[in-house]
């Protein structure tokens, strides 16, 4: 995991600094925890899990000095986008169970794409599991870099 993160964030370098972040099944957070550090102007961390989001409260509250409160939802990813009326965001970090159900993939990045929640100068940054076929969950998307790592594979995507 910290080889991966570590990637990422060398293929974010500069972006990251004052960029709106959205972690999507955020688990203990640490996508971003490590955009926070970095210079994220602020992050919303968004996982359905009632245990993940007590990890990751407990791994926020080690941080100092953070400009703007992070958002925290306990809240499905889909659920969460289709609800989205905000600002857009500037990274959007996509790290599902290896065994998500691709239908459900589908629809979040559907409401990527549809929403209000991405623009043409935002990046998503996907991981899965490298035998997983994903060409359907991202078919409006721009693949602009695939990196690979043991049984996970990064892409990272922007709109078409």
């Amino acid at each position: 995991m910290d080889r991966v993160k570590e990637s990422i964030f060398n293929v974010l370098g500069s972006y990251i600094y004052n960029s709106r972040v959205l972690d999507l099944f955020a688990g203990s957070g640490s996508l971003g925890i490590e955009a926070l550090s970095r210079g994220a102007k602020t992050v919303c961390f968004i996982d359905k899990s009632a245990d993940s989001i007590r990890l990751l409260k407990e791994n926020l509250s080690l941080i100092k000095d953070i400009d703007e409160e992070p958002v925290i939802r306990q809240q499905g990813a889909a659920e969460f986008l289709s609800s989205f009326n905000e600002d857009f965001f500037d990274i959007v970090f996509l790290d599902p169970p290896f065994k998500i159900d691709k239908e459900y993939m589908i629809s979040v990045f559907n409401l990527l794409y549809n929403g209000r929640i991405i623009d043409k100068n935002s990046v998503i940054i996907y991981e899965f599991f490298f035998k997983r076929d994903v060409e359907k969950e991202i078919e409006f998307f721009n693949i602009d870099k695939v990196s690979s790592f043991g049984e996970k594979k990064v892409i990272y995507l922007s709109l078409k």
